[in-house]
């Protein structure tokens, strides 16, 4: 009995060292892998990262990654996860349904103050500008979020979630629902403007930010929280009554409310027939069935 716990030891012993040895190999071959990648995109973004490997699980984990963009400030993630990543084993084609989490993004926010964009002060809207130097003023001097990316991929439909715990910035969620996706990667590119929108369904759910950015903007202009909501709603209300867009009702009660309430706001589109992504900003959004509400 005793020599068989000793032959069992030894061979579970064998066999770990052979594991730890051939993840340590792969985890070599990643790295070099990786390593090759970065370097072919090295004149658009720099590319920054602690460590690569793989988990027992099949997961592929990025470390402290760090991206720069030419006269941008560099965007800083903890940690990357692309779940279950065996799953891209076929290189040439997308897998049935991914997941990838990224958590501690972090993005500066410049100590900055950019004159009013033209745009706004054209239409009237300066009064309702805010400066990334005065964000920073109260108390906003990052992006922080946690972001989890899930995909449904066939060749019927596509449908992508995507979650953002934003923090103090609030809570963000994206539904889509894509058509005409091809499978094989290296067709994604060449046929990415047949793609086609059939639905989509963003929200986000405030957590004291807009509370936060009225408030200020009332005390810049001297006036009650109160003022500068009825003021900044009634405008909306005017310009797009004058602009002759046909719109949902549901659009200029929930901008209304959210302004007065700021809680959740959705947008719903659901376009008929599904539109190709390149022709979004040029239709109505009527025939986009744009559509709002509020929580």
């Amino acid at each position: 009995m005793y020599r068989l716990k000793n032959v069992i030891l030894t061979a579970l012993m064998i066999l770990a060292a052979s594991l730890g040895g051939t993840k340590a190999y792969i985890d070599h071959r990643l790295r070099i892998e990786f390593d090759t990648s970065i370097q072919s995109v090295a004149d658009k973004v720099l590319i920054e990262y602690a460590d690569i490997r793989l988990s027992l699980l099949g997961s592929l984990i990025i470390n402290d990654l760090r991206l720069t963009l030419p006269d941008s400030v560099p965007v800083q993630i903890d940690t990357v996860t692309l779940l279950k990543a065996y799953q891209f084993y076929d290189l040439k084609t997308l897998p049935g349904q991914f997941s990838i989490a990224i958590q501690g993004l972090q993005l500066p926010i410049s100590n900055s103050a950019p004159p009013v964009p033209v745009l706004m002060s054209a239409f009237g809207y300066a009064p309702y500008y805010l400066t990334p130097k005065a964000l920073r003023g109260l108390g906003y001097a990052r992006v922080k979020a946690d972001v989890d990316c899930q995909a449904l991929v066939s060749e019927k439909q596509t449908s992508v979630l995507i979650t953002a715990n934003a923090y103090a910035w609030g809570d963000l969620k994206l539904s889509v629902d894509l058509n005409h996706v091809p499978i094989q990667i290296a067709s994604l590119v060449k046929t990415v403007e047949r793609i086609q929108l059939a639905h989509l369904i963003f929200s986000y759910t405030n957590k004291g930010l807009v509370n936060r950015v009225l408030q200020k903007l009332a005390q810049r202009q001297k006036m009650t929280l109160a003022s500068l909501k009825q003021g900044l709603s009634n405008k909306i209300t005017s310009d797009i009554s004058q602009s002759g867009l046909k719109l949902d009702s549901s659009v200029v009660i929930s901008m209304r409310q959210f302004i007065q309430n700021p809680q959740t706001l959705r947008v719903h589109l659901q376009p008929k027939p599904p539109r190709t992504i390149n022709t979004l900003f040029n239709s109505s959004p009527k025939s986009l069935g744009l559509k709002m509400t509020t929580q």
